[in-house]
């Protein structure tokens, strides 16, 4: 297919519904889920209250505010996330909520979450598209802003976001661990014997390895089932019974419902006539006579889009070329889509050693961690380097400026027997740059 081919398709006109959809489906569900941290008492737990914050390489520089400043941030990230919903003031909305929804996921990386990076990014897009221009708010005020239609890009991006999570899900799931061992739902579901109607399938030694492999085969072929027009009614059956599922087994909070709601976007305006048929009610779409009134696409738009999918489709993929068992050191294992895939526990115990008296001080993390900061910084070796460094800055601070810190630390991964896992002999001060922490990393055995 030719670049005027594809310029052709992704410049054609489709009904605006299932952008708007999407539009409304994602402005509603964020909106409640920032609502629900604000009640949960999240914005303390997460970031005011802790000693010491384990910041994203490169931004260093974000820090929370103080506990009523970051009430307001989260107020406003729910507040522009419903008048993304209701479609007004939409692209002050959008531009809002992708600023303080990322930069509250960029202040601690103990709580890094695969799906707040997808919100983020769906955030960034709806920035970019007329999603407010019909079923809004606005197009009620104002009625000469109405659009019945849009070009198909500005559909199909939010369909690609979406195949991305899928795709690579079912990449990062190709292992010997998931297919082969069945771990770690071997662990998780042998734990989910007391839930309803199903528990009773989770004492049989068969079910995890039946639902590893259909898990595998669901994230690699729903992209393209949803995609497909014949095989998209039963494809979204599968959407909800699947997510719906794991959130009855598992707490990934609102992962599930973003992927439920989200995929309405692949139902096209003829489906929702089918649909809403059975009811007897019908949307009509009227065509737009005014010139004026037509969207249109600037092209370093597409070029720009196409960059970002790239990035979108290459950068995951980024660990093979840094290591050899992503999640042994979870080295490039952020923002790679690696969805619910290990099950993985460990201790760390870290040894301050002061070269001109010879003194030792043993440091306990639970006396300066959250227990989430803890639990994630014992497995993830960036973030053990990174609480070295604070306690470098901690002992500076007594007057005790020459030190050498080590760590005792073992870990468990996915029902294996625990066992080293940073070299106990590096002094963690010598490693220089966060990269070059996951040299000190033992191998698995």
């Amino acid at each position: 297919m030719g670049i005027k081919k594809i310029t052709s398709y992704l410049l054609k006109e489709t009904s605006i519904l299932p952008l708007a959809i999407f539009r409304m489906a994602f402005g509603f569900l964020m909106c409640f889920s920032m609502f629900r941290f604000i009640f949960n008492g999240w914005i303390e737990k997460c970031y005011t209250n802790p000693e010491f914050h384990f910041t994203y390489q490169f931004f260093d520089w974000i820090q929370p505010l103080d506990v009523n400043e970051m009430y307001i941030v989260v107020i406003i990230c729910a507040l522009s996330a419903l008048l993304i919903g209701l479609g007004f003031l939409y692209r002050i909305a959008t531009i809002l909520f992708f600023i303080s929804f990322t930069y509250l996921e960029l202040i601690e990386k103990s709580w890094y979450l695969n799906h707040y990076y997808f919100v983020s990014l769906v955030a960034f897009l709806l920035i970019l598209v007329p999603a407010n221009k019909n079923y809004s708010v606005e197009t009620k005020i104002f009625k000469n802003l109405k659009l019945n239609y849009v070009h198909n890009w500005t559909i199909l991006i939010f369909k690609l976001q979406l195949c991305v999570v899928y795709l690579f899900g079912g990449i990062a799931k190709i292992k010997s661990d998931w297919l082969l061992n069945a771990q770690p739902l071997k662990i998780w579901l042998k734990a989910k014997t007391d839930v309803p109607l199903i528990g009773w399938l989770f004492e049989y030694d068969i079910t995890p390895y039946l639902f590893s492999w259909s898990g595998m085969l669901y994230d690699l072929t729903i992209p393209f089932l949803l995609f497909i027009r014949k095989t998209r009614p039963i494809a979204y059956i599968f959407v909800v019974v699947f997510h719906v599922l794991t959130y009855v087994l598992f707490n990934i909070g609102m992962f599930p419902w973003l992927m439920i709601f989200g995929s309405l976007v692949f139902i096209t305006h003829q489906e929702w006539n089918t649909i809403l048929g059975y009811l007897g009610k019908k949307i009509n779409l009227e065509e737009d006579k005014k010139e004026n009134n037509s969207f249109k696409t600037n092209k370093i738009v597409l070029a720009f889009l196409a960059a970002f999918f790239a990035f979108q489709f290459l950068f995951p993929l980024r660990y093979h070329l840094l290591t050899n068992n992503v999640l042994w050191t979870e080295n490039g294992l952020r923002f790679a889509w690696h969805v619910m895939i290990m099950e993985k526990n460990g201790f760390a115990e870290f040894t301050v050693f002061d070269k001109k008296t010879s003194k030792r001080w043993v440091e306990y993390p639970k006396n300066h961690l959250t227990t989430t900061q803890e639990k994630q910084m014992s497995f993830q070796p960036d973030m053990i380097w990174q609480y070295a460094q604070f306690l470098k800055d901690k002992y500076a601070k007594k007057g005790i400026t020459d030190v050498a810190i080590f760590v005792d630390s073992r870990v468990s991964l996915n029902g294996r027997v625990s066992q080293k896992f940073i070299n106990p002999k590096k002094d963690l001060l010598e490693i220089k740059d966060v990269d070059a922490i996951y040299k000190a990393v033992l191998k698995l055995n």
